[in-house]
Order: C-alpha cells, then sequence, then structure tokens
C-alpha cells in the first residue's frame, strides 16, 4: 500500500488505537505565509500533510522551521541539515544537499498557480535528549516530486512547527494538517 494510503488506513481506524493517527489541527494556507502549529501533545512521532499548496510567485520552495518556547521564535540558525532527491519530467534527477541552513528546505518547489502536496513524518520533537528528524516526499502538480531526510541538530524540547513561503509571499490556496501518532 502506497504511504498516504497506509496514512489514510491509520486515519480511518481513528485515534488512540497503536498506531493511529490523532489529528491535533487543520489550517488553510490561503492568504498566509506561514502557517504554524503550536500544541503538538506528548508524542513522539507526528504527521504533516499539505493538500493543495498554491503560491503566487515563481520558484517558491515550501520549507519549515521549528520552536523550542511555543511559537514566539523559530530557529533560524545554521542547525538543519538535509538530503533529498528530486526528480521532474523534463528528466533531472538529483541530490539536494546541504549542511548549515537556517530552516527544513525543499518539502515542495512551484511555480505561482502550481498545487503542491505531500506529507512529513517529524520525529523526536518533544524529546529534550534528542535531535529532530523529519522524513518527506511531496508532489508537485503532476511534474515533479522531492523526498528525503532532514535533521535539526540540536537537542532541545521543539513545542511548534511552521511551515512557510520561501518567497515570503502568501500562499493563494491549500491546507495543512497535523496529527499525533499514537504509540
Amino acid at each position: 500500500m502506497a504511504p498516504l494510503g497506509v496514512a489514510r488506513a491509520l486515519i480511518t481506524a481513528g485515534g488512540g488505537a497503536a498506531g493511529g493517527l490523532t489529528l491535533l489541527e487543520t489550517e488553510s494556507a490561503s492568504g498566509k505565509s506561514n502557517v504554524d502549529f503550536d500544541s503538538l501533545g506528548s508524542y513522539n512521532v507526528h504527521f504533516l500533510t499539505y493538500t493543495n499548496l498554491k503560491t503566487g510567485t515563481n520558484s517558491d520552495y515550501t520549507q519549515m522551521r521549528l520552536s523550542n518556547d511555543g511559537g514566539s521564535n523559530f530557529e533560524a540558525g545554521t542547525a538543519y541539515e538535509r538530503g533529498v532527491q528530486y526528480g521532474g519530467h523534463n528528466g533531472s534527477f538529483g541530490p539536494s544537499i546541504s549542511t548549515g541552513t537556517d530552516r527544513f528546505r525543499s518539502l515542495a518547489f512551484a511555480n505561482a498557480g502550481t498545487p503542491m502536496s505531500g506529507y512529513v513524518y517529524l520525529y523526536n520533537l518533544g524529546d529534550s535528549s534528542k535531535f529532530s528528524m523529519i522524513t518527506h516526499h511531496s508532489t508537485i502538480g503532476s511534474i515533479f516530486m522531492y523526498f528525503g531526510g532532514q535533521v535539526y541538530n540540536v537537542a532541545e524540547t521543539i513545542n511548534a512547527v511552521r511551515i512557510l513561503n520561501d518567497s515570503g509571499g502568501n500562499f493563494t490556496a491549500g491546507s495543512v494538517s497535523l496529527y499525533g501518532v499514537e504509540e
């Protein structure tokens, strides 16, 4: 079963069951440059989905930052690292690798009006003794995809997550949902 199919099966099974998903919040992204979640609960694993996100400008990345103070400030230092693969209809395929960046980057990349959809698993956010990590996969229209893993190399309690539009402009459509994964 495809990963999104597995997620849908878990959601349908209902929250509270081992491995089930509990919906924490769904936010519309339309008209916002950031979508913030600051009620993460006490889950070791979170599952985030974004559906039909669109931007009004070309060459926008959908990205993520983390916060350890409930969302008053989002970490923008150099502790984020990524290893991402991308591929497209034009035959392009390759890595996007970086250390010392200021956010989780390359969750998706699109031009104005092109829908981006995907999912992100977030690990160890509430554990102050471990680094926070993500794995993700996205599709952009019917022409591009990204998948990979990223790490925030600071062991601290993360209690808020921000999805952001790279250009600083607003998303023009779409929604973002955050779930807790039951153990």
